[in-house]
């Protein structure tokens, strides 16, 4: 079966009370290619069942308590992806997690958020706490699966943080000389004076707003420049240009904006990567001004995006104290007026003249030695986005060492848990929002903690798959293959390019090394059942012994 076969299947059984955007992301996750498909659709159709029965749950409980009337959401019939879709699964808890997380079991996801309810009150729950949790988990699973003792630990980590820096070697030779120029003061009439320094030109701040309002009102039509000139001269709404004109949007923004989520998803990849260096705050508000630009164009992501950059100038030019642009309405102070004259300053001494020194001729000057030489410093060499140190046996080996990989899979994490992170916080800003803008945003954030989730398991892939191909290198055994180090998945994966490379049969067999578990709990080997259950599932015929398996080759009809 083919993707649109089984997304169309789920969709007309799950959807509604599901909303179609997290079916499509939980069908994204699994690979339709691998044998072992069925088995993955089964266990997706039994997440979707629960996560169903609980959406169901939560609608009977909304219809009776007419309290809470936020967290209430008709059912709709259409197929596409709306805000009110959204925020039926999105905006619960279990729905958050298993789009954030979707290759933990829903079992594990609902013990998890029983144990922060325990800890703390239900409707406070502190999700980065919950998402935490699990990812500590997982980190503590892969260990057991590496079968690492704690001194393998401990240098895995120093060299996943050591950085070399390069030794600064000093140009050889004599320092060039520095020229001074001798003249007599009395002779300096034909040298040219050097321009006084002209202060920085203010523009007027009531034609700054008048500029400001026209620009607005051309993204905006049919609203006049007048109209959010009003907001800018009455100190009544707010105290800075940046609050007035957030007020004049808010105004003009219908209650029930249309369905922006895929231009808010766009306007957030074009403008985080240039606001990094803001704090909590200051993304709060760029979130902010994002969906209120979003709101007050009807979902027109270039008007939008225009009116973001001016609340980003106005915002700025406020937080940071220049107070450049626009008005500032404050209150003024209350002045007494002085009781007699104000005293006379005694006039100021007579200074002497200032001899100047003219400035040194450019002319004849030549180029610094230690001028940036104009060729590139290396020339990469790259196979398919990878660098190969050389040629071994016919294949290309990686010029990565482990340490590089190691690095880039902590700077994958990193980024992956600062994006978790920030949704969770998202998640829990816009929960029970009728315009369920948080929960847009916070999905966001979690497709995108997602892609980096992938980009740390292909680098620990790719350096564990380079660690176990070093070891055949050095051993010249090819009929052998050492996986102390690797996780199951990553085991399942060389071994099935290792056993792809040739025809394996009984007097040929192809040995597994996975150890015998000395360092995992209760002192039983992860990778060996794990391997095996994979490779029997796939039709090879596999023994056992002390420290690994042995296969011998493909069951017969199965080649």
């Amino acid at each position: 079966m083919d993707y649109n076969t089984i997304f169309d299947s789920l969709q007309r059984e799950f959807c509604p009370p599901l909303d179609t955007s997290l079916l499509a992301a939980l069908l994204a996750d699994i690979d339709l290619d691998v044998p072992s498909t069925s088995t993955h659709i089964a266990q997706l159709r039994k997440n979707l069942l629960l996560l169903a029965e609980q959406a169901d749950f939560e609608d009977l409980s909304c219809s009776d308590d007419s309290a809470v009337p936020d967290f209430c959401t008709s059912t709709t019939t259409t197929t596409t992806t709306t805000t009110s879709e959204l925020s039926t699964s999105f905006n619960s808890p279990l729905g958050f997690l298993i789009a954030t997380m979707p290759h933990i079991p829903i079992e594990r996801l609902r013990q998890a958020l029983e144990a922060a309810e325990v800890v703390g009150d239900a409707d406070e729950i502190d999700m980065w706490e919950v998402i935490a949790t699990l990812l500590s988990e997982e980190t503590e699973r892969d260990m057991r699966e590496r079968d690492l003792d704690e001194g393998e630990i401990r240098a895995a980590e120093k060299t996943a943080w050591e950085t070399v820096e390069p030794k600064k070697t000093g140009r050889k030779g004599k320092k060039p000389a520095k020229k001074i120029t001798l003249s007599d003061v009395r002779q300096q009439q034909h040298v040219r004076p050097a321009p006084a320094q002209r202060p920085a030109q203010i523009d007027d701040p009531w034609a700054q707003l008048t500029s400001i309002s026209t620009h607005i009102a051309q993204l905006l039509p049919p609203h006049e420049p007048k109209y959010f000139q009003s907001y800018f001269h009455s100190p009544e709404h707010a105290s800075t240009p940046y609050n007035a004109l957030c007020a004049a949007l808010a105004a003009i923004t219908p209650p029930n904006a249309d369905d922006t989520h895929r231009a808010l998803y766009h306007l957030l990849d074009v403008l985080l990567p240039s606001y990094e260096e803001l704090d909590e705050d200051g993304r709060t508000r760029l979130f902010a001004d994002i969906e209120l630009a979003l709101g007050a164009a009807h979902g027109r992501g270039e008007d939008a995006f225009e009116i973001v950059k001016v609340l980003r100038d106005l915002d700025t030019d406020a937080t940071e104290g220049r107070f450049e642009i626009g008005v500032f309405h404050t209150q003024a102070p209350s002045k007494s007026l002085p009781e007699g004259p104000a005293p006379t300053p005694p006039p100021p001494p007579k200074l002497a003249r200032a001899a100047t020194v003219p400035a040194a001729s450019p002319s004849g000057s030549k180029p610094s030695p230690d001028a940036a030489y104009t060729h590139a410093m290396h020339i990469p060499t790259d196979v398919n986005g990878r660098r190969v140190g050389g040629i071994v046996n016919g294949k290309p080996v990686s010029a990565s060492s482990p340490a590089d990989y190691h690095r880039r899979v902590g700077d994958a994490v990193r980024k992956r848990d600062e994006l978790l992170r920030e949704a969770a916080r998202m998640w829990q800003r816009g929960r029970g929002n009728k315009k369920g803008r948080g929960g847009e945003v916070a999905m966001y954030f979690a497709e995108r903690a997602k892609e980096y989730s992938e980009i740390a398991r292909r680098e620990a892939l790719d350096g564990a798959r380079e660690m176990v191909l070093a070891r055949r290198r050095n051993t010249n055994g090819d009929d052998a293959v050492d996986l102390h180090g690797v996780t199951a998945v990553e085991a399942i994966t060389i071994v099935n390019e290792i056993l792809a490379d040739r025809v394996w049969a009984p007097e040929k067999p192809l040995r597994i090394i996975t150890g015998r578990g000395s360092h995992s709990v209760g002192q039983v080997s992860v990778l060996k059942p794990a391997v095996r259950k994979a490779l029997e599932e796939q039709g090879w015929i596999v023994g056992e012994w002390d420290g690994g398996l042995t296969v011998r080759g493909k069951r017969f009809g199965l080649r």
